[in-house]
């Protein structure tokens, strides 16, 4: 567009010019042949392109090589100078020549008028006459604004003029048009947007009247990359580096690539990727994309060679047919891959989140090996070209299968043995080990003495087995196995040592009172709430340790827990949530084995609380016997299960006479000089200690005569 700025008020200069002959010939006046406006989509919102046609009347032997014309355009209303130019043309054998002008105005807001002439250096031709292109106020009969829906650049400077009627041109007032350039037309001075509009645009405003415009920008492509996805065709694609800012009305951008439309039949269709059907064995290739839309353009390019380029498709994965408890076979298809058959290929499958890679020709199958029995999976493939890799192809679809059920694993069993009754334990097995549904399980209950066997069978919701064997029996063997629906586990056996034989009757023994293993305190437990064992390494452990644990004091038989620590590991951390469910202010005996070839060993006892609690409950029996003028007080311990925490000591609190004495002893202290007197009332109170905090248990009332418990 040509500048902006356009003279209101401009006086015609020239300069003294010649007027004479060419080669002792009249110079010529060129002859106007016609006047327009220039072609655009939107000739009824705003045209600024003025197209100008003449010809001379030079003869064939006279005409020179080039030939220069003075051209002036005026504001015909009020024969204002807008434009002067001196412009030279090559002649033609038409002898028609043609100039456009671009008006910084829109060319409806006035009339314009042009003349031109000939000139040979300081000689020039008589004007032509004054050749007119009409506003557009002969036709209006309201208020009209021009340009309208115009589209501008950002930071782009636009003028728009308010054409009036007669009526309102009488007391026209405006802040925004403010310079007159005819009797019925105003303007406004160049308005500079420096953003994007909004999707409605900006609006100017003139007596009651009005136009939109809308400000954006042209395009600019980023990303342009182009590759095969079906090793037959180009796919090429890009992403817009900004939005151009425009409403969808005026934003269409055209795309087209090597000259070939991309946005086909519809012209102004939302795309970013453009499919050419030219083959791939072309060698290298060099594609430009052009994306232009009504505020410009933009150009970019791509060199590669498509065979280099391939990013293969999704494959579509076939629903698994041949499935079995450790491996599946995966098959896929490429619908629309020719050249699938002959061409090397890098695939890659994923399986619950884990990949491999594989490659070959014409690949469409795989055997997953190594499976988890009775385990749901999702599996997905993507392959690349092997011999020229660039990237990964889209993944295909997924499909999900389940293994088939296999033998459950061996399941970890404890006993444990009090006096003569034996407790065999096992816990449940985890998905990963079960290999199914757990449907029951198969006990066999031996003795090394006579050989015989006792099967018992147990239900699913059954994790132990009580019995008494006999001691005549000898040594005894217990073996169990798990049941699901493709058979039974291997078994998991323990050998108890015969329970008269004078061998360790405590071998399974979790904590018994005449064991030569001696039970030490746990003072100091894990901040997350459990234990910390760890113990000196045994030259009998064979296959490792077992750490059990169960509550000191217990209603019944068979709550024990356990874990297996591998050989070569001497310390086990026990907590909440992970293996056990440990209570605050519970007492606990836990005890660590020797795994052995034959019955595991008892290597190391100790007993703690996971978090120690004020005690629930009293010293029971206070009592108090008066000598003289002293007073000897005794009692019996807090109840070991009301405990709640290691005691560690006494506190007898007394006040005689309003004066405080305090006394710390642990049992049978004598309180003397003390006033005895059947009018004074002493009250002794008696705490214990966990972990240095005081918490009161007891207390008494007492006078000469005799003793109140609480």
């Amino acid at each position: 567009m040509a500048s902006v700025h356009f003279c209101l008020l401009c006086a015609l200069l020239s300069l003294p010019i010649a007027q004479g002959n060419l080669d002792g010939h009249p110079l010529s006046v060129p002859e106007i042949v016609r006047i327009y406006k220039g072609e655009s989509d939107t000739n009824n919102f705003g045209v600024w392109k003025m197209n100008i046609e003449w010809r001379d009347n030079f003869s064939n032997s006279n005409k020179p090589e080039n030939v220069a014309y003075d051209m002036e355009i005026f504001h015909t209303e009020q024969m204002t100078l807008v434009h002067n130019e001196t412009i030279e043309v090559k002649t033609n054998l038409t002898t028609t020549y043609q100039w456009s002008w671009t008006s910084p105005i829109p060319l409806q807001c006035t009339s314009h008028s042009v003349r031109l002439r000939f000139r040979d250096h300081s000689h020039t031709s008589d004007w032509t006459p004054l050749y007119t292109l009409k506003g557009e106020y002969s036709f209006l009969t309201l208020d009209t604004v021009y340009p309208k829906n115009h589209v501008v650049l950002v930071n782009d400077s636009i003028i728009f003029c308010c054409i009036l009627t007669p009526e309102s041109a009488r007391d026209f007032n405006s802040t925004n048009f403010t310079f007159q350039i005819s009797n019925h037309t105003y303007a406004t001075k160049p308005i500079q947007y420096l953003s994007s509009s909004p999707s409605y645009g900006f609006d100017i405003t003139c007596d009651g009247t009005g136009a939109t415009v809308y400000t954006g920008y042209a395009p600019d492509i980023k990303h342009f990359t182009c590759e095969t996805r079906d090793l037959s065709s180009v796919e090429c694609h890009w992403s817009l580096s900004r939005s151009t800012g425009l409403s969808f009305s005026v934003k269409c951008i055209k795309y087209s690539i090597n000259g070939r439309n991309c946005s086909g039949t519809d012209m102004c269709s939302k795309i970013s990727t453009c499919v050419l059907t030219d083959g791939i064995d072309k060698g290298v290739v060099n594609w430009t994309l052009t994306a232009k839309n009504i505020l410009g353009k933009k150009i970019v390019s791509d060199v590669a060679d498509p065979n280099h380029r391939v990013r293969l498709k999704a494959p579509v994965l076939k629903n698994p047919i041949l499935v079995y408890a450790r491996n599946a076979t995966l098959e896929w298809e490429w619908n629309e891959m020719l050249k699938y058959n002959s061409f090397p290929l890098t695939c890659q499958v994923e399986v619950n989140g884990h990949t491999g890679t594989f490659n070959g020709t014409s690949l469409k199958s795989l055997v997953l090996a190594d499976l988890q029995p009775f385990t749901e999976y999702t599996a997905r493939v993507r392959c690349g070209s092997l011999e020229h890799f660039y990237k990964w192809g889209d993944w295909s679809n997924p499909t999900t299968f389940y293994t088939k059920d296999d033998i459950p694993k061996p399941i970890d069993v404890w006993v444990e043995v009090l006096e003569t009754q034996i407790c065999v334990m096992w816990k449940n097995l985890t998905m990963s080990q079960s290999h199914g549904i757990i449907t029951g399980y198969e006990l066999i209950l031996g003795s090394s003495k006579n050989g015989s066997k006792k099967h018992i069978n147990k239900s699913a919701n059954e994790h132990y087995h009580k019995y008494e064997p006999r001691i005549a029996d000898g040594n005894h063997f217990i073996s169990i196995s798990a049941k699901n629906s493709a058979g039974v586990s291997p078994p998991s056996s323990v050998t108890i040592p015969s329970l008269g034989s004078g061998e360790n009757t405590g071998i399974y023994v979790i904590f018994f009172t005449d064991s030569d293993i001696k039970t030490t305190a746990i003072n100091e437990t894990q901040p997350h709430g459990g234990f910390y064992m760890f113990w000196e390494p045994s030259a009998i452990a064979t296959c490792g340790y077992v750490v059990a644990w169960v509550p000191t004091f217990r209603a019944e038989l068979c709550p024990v827990k356990w874990m297996k620590i591998p050989s070569g590991v001497s310390n086990a951390s026990i907590y909440s949530g992970k293996f056990a469910d440990f209570e605050k202010g519970k007492r606990y005996i836990i005890s660590v084995y020797a795994c052995t070839s034959g019955a595991a060993q008892l290597l190391h006892t100790r007993e703690g609380y996971m978090k120690e609690l004020p005690p629930s409950g009293r010293v029971q029996n206070l009592r108090a016997e008066q000598q003289g003028s002293t007073l000897v007080l005794s009692w019996d311990e807090v109840p070991k299960e009301e405990q709640r925490g290691f005691i560690q000591g006494y506190t007898i609190f007394y006040k005689l006479s309003n004066k405080d004495k305090n006394i710390d002893e642990v049992k049978g202290y004598i309180v003397t000089d003390l006033l005895i007197s059947a009018s004074i009332f002493i009250t002794i109170t008696v705490l214990c200690y966990i972990k240095r905090e005081w918490y009161e248990i007891f207390y008494i009332y007492f006078n000469s005569t005799a003793i109140f418990p609480s």
